[in-house]
């Protein structure tokens, strides 16, 4: 007898108990003079066949490909407030509800990389617009070498950028030069060639930032009486003419003492440190 009419077939879940759902439209429709139906329960039509499915199926844990294809469904053929229900049923939290819907935009090659591990799921529908040639260069960078989500989410943003800018291919950009060297690199570990690899990628990708940066590092060292005991802050990505001084003392002899040599920094060095554009290209 078939699963449908349910009993269970060896090694087979079952899927729909028809006797259960003839007795609750039994028990819905009223007795008649006998106790059964009066007449025969209509067919279940595409939608409610397609609702069932999903109840029946909520219970259990979904792959990637079914959770997608639930979704999809329940978008095309149900309301604002049924779909709010039904996919209640599938035990996604509306973060993880949001990730899927976005998600459907998404080739078959973003779909097997989100399937695998290899891509974060919010970060996939932003490299939809991507060829299958550039997206599977930056899947493949990221099957190699695990990053964050925010790393995924900023390399997979700046190296089209970057290849764009630069004129070259995007897999070349990957493989060859600075960043195919470090992904080469036995001498580093995981943790060790993200970093690098984000690090090449920012420089890479903010030329003039970094210079100045560095510019200001340099500014900052040549300047800083005791780097032991202070340390100086300026504001981030140097968006603001602001410059924060930390320093670290045991004793008010101390304070005295380093707060003496902080007075002897001329004005216009100080003016350096907090707005870098005043630092100039001997430093």
């Amino acid at each position: 007898m078939p699963a449908a009419a349910g009993h269970r077939v060896p090694g087979r879940r079952k899927i729909f108990d028809y006797r259960r759902l003839q007795e609750s439209r039994r028990v819905a429709a009223g007795p008649g003079a006998d106790g059964f139906l009066r007449d025969r329960p209509p067919p279940l039509d595409a939608r409610q066949a397609g609702l069932l499915r999903i109840e029946l199926n909520g219970g259990r844990d979904l792959r990637l490909a079914e959770k997608l294809l639930f979704i999809g469904w329940l978008k095309k053929n149900c309301g604002r407030e049924l779909y709010r229900r039904a996919a209640a049923l599938l035990r996604l939290s509306a973060t993880e509800l949001h990730d899927f819907e976005e998600l459907l935009h998404c080739g078959t090659l973003l779909l097997d990389a989100v399937a695998t591990g290899a891509l974060d799921i919010t970060v996939a529908p932003e490299m939809a617009h991507l060829s299958d040639t550039d997206a599977g260069a930056l899947i493949t960078l990221f099957a190699a070498i695990r990053l964050s989500r925010q790393m995924q989410r900023e390399l997979a943003e700046w190296l089209p950028e970057i290849a764009f800018n630069r004129r070259i291919p995007l897999p070349e950009l990957i493989e060859c030069g600075e960043l195919g060297d470090i992904r080469r690199d036995t001498r580093l570990n995981n943790p060790q060639k993200a970093a690098h690899i984000h690090g090449a990628a920012y420089e890479m990708r903010f030329p003039l930032y970094t210079r100045t940066k560095n510019a200001w590092n340099a500014h900052s060292r040549r300047l800083n009486p005791d780097p032991s005991s202070i340390s100086f802050h300026p504001a981030a990505y140097f968006e603001k003419n602001l410059l924060e001084i930390r320093i670290k003392v045991g004793d008010g002899a101390s304070l005295h003492e380093l707060m003496g040599k902080l007075a002897e920094i001329d004005t216009p060095d100080w003016w350096k440190l907090i707005d870098p554009a005043r630092i100039g290209p001997e430093v």
